[in-house]
């Protein structure tokens, strides 16, 4: 498979697939198929055996229509289980010339990762967003600067280990050998996040089936990974609730008629149905369930901006992706509620499909996986996959 790439992305309502090939500097969509996801919960994966029955399928059908065998990808682990710890460390340096050492560097990280965990919570990476030499701090890299005395303040990623078994038995099942496994908010980061944006400071906000994702950079590092359990589902399923209807239904009606700004001057609207009937709903009932849930989605977002003072100070703002961002208006409904710039983004650097924001996390896969390499890859153990992906947020 030269220059041919494989991702999937294992989501609550779906789960993709995409089969690229690497030319020049962008990348061209042989393949991209999605299956309705079952199995997963919010982004976990709950049933490992259905996720595989369905990932082989799309597996299947991906090899047909790409032409070829599939062996290998790079995978998300999704999830609200997944979530991150502030972290510290300080050692002593040990070359006798005083110079830092790649050794040194590694051991003040390992010594930010002694911290105490639930039962059942592993740290996936640890991963620096600032060094401190002898008390000067701002340092990204400190390899061979002289001083004595090295610190870390990092960010420790974290997940539930039973998830990470889980994924894993998945992918053994489907017969796929990952190699990078990279938590969903950083993939669509990739796919969607300018170098300028991430050196001004942004935060990317992907709003899927389950879950709402977050990751926000600053000075090109990663200083927030925040999931909330929460996502567009929530949104249908209020509409079913308040029009009294069918959750297949509620969906079409989302996709037809939901918007922030209702501009509808009726009273009613109709949806025709599959047998020719017509379902009449409430528009007023409609837009009030919509902004309801809206209005929590973005607290959650304001609040944990606010957790990490950064409330008013992201030049790059907030831009939103999955497919929860496409709610129309929900981009000048965050403005007002934020105070913040705000945009949609779907991926860039892809051709041969018109792939939106849905599709972040996987093409965001696809990128991360062009940077490795395949031959030191294929040896890690499924734990260090996780770990190597992670490694291309560390400034």
């Amino acid at each position: 498979m030269d220059n041919i790439l494989v991702a999937f992305d294992l989501g609550t309502s779906q789960i993709k697939g995409v089969v690229a090939k690497k030319e020049g500097e962008s990348f061209e969509i042989l393949s991209a198929k999605s299956f309705p996801s079952f199995g997963i919960r919010r982004g976990m994966i709950v049933n490992p055996e259905a996720v595989s029955k369905i990932l082989k399928e799309l597996k299947k059908e991906l090899e047909h229509s790409a032409g070829i065998k599939i062996d290998e990808a790079a995978v998300n682990i999704g999830g609200h289980h997944i979530f991150s710890k502030e972290v510290k460390g300080a050692i002593a340096i040990s070359r006798a010339d005083q110079k830092v050492s790649q050794e040194d560097i590694d051991r003040v990280i390992e010594e930010a990762s002694k911290i105490n965990l639930p039962l059942n919570k592993e740290i996936i990476e640890v991963y620096p967003k600032n060094f401190i030499l002898d008390g000067e701090g701002g340092i990204k890299n400190p390899l061979n600067l002289k001083g004595i005395k090295l610190e870390v303040e990092g960010l420790a990623v974290c997940a539930f280990s039973p998830y990470i078994r889980n994924l894993e038995n998945v992918l053994d099942n489907a017969q796929i050998q990952p190699l990078i496994i990279l938590p969903s908010p950083l993939a669509s980061a990739e796919s969607t996040l300018t170098d300028r944006q991430k050196e001004l400071g942004v935060a990317l906000v992907e709003i899927g089936a389950g879950t709402i994702q977050m990751a926000v950079f600053e000075e090109d590092a990663l200083i927030d990974l925040a999931i909330f359990p929460l996502g567009s589902l929530n949104i249908t399923n209020d509409i079913a609730v308040a029009l009294q209807t069918e959750i297949e239904i509620a969906n079409k009606i989302k996709e037809k008629f939901g918007e922030l700004a209702f501009k509808s001057t009726k009273r009613t609207e109709k949806f025709q149905l599959k047998d020719g009937e017509e379902f009449h709903f409430s528009t007023k009932k409609l837009s009030k369930a919509i902004k309801a849930r809206v209005e929590e989605i973005i607290a959650l977002i304001k609040n944990e901006l606010k957790r990490i003072d950064k409330i008013k100070d992201l030049p790059g703002g907030i831009v939103l992706t999955g497919g929860g961002a496409k709610l129309k208006g929900l981009v000048e409904y965050t403005k007002k509620s934020i105070a913040l710039p705000v945009r949609k983004a779907k991926p860039t650097g892809f051709s041969g499909y018109n792939l939106d924001e849905e599709w972040a996390t996987v093409c965001g896969l696809l990128k991360i996986l062009d940077k490795e390499d395949f031959e030191e890859e294929r040896k890690n153990t499924f734990f260090q996959k996780i770990k190597k992906a992670l490694k291309f947020f560390v400034p």
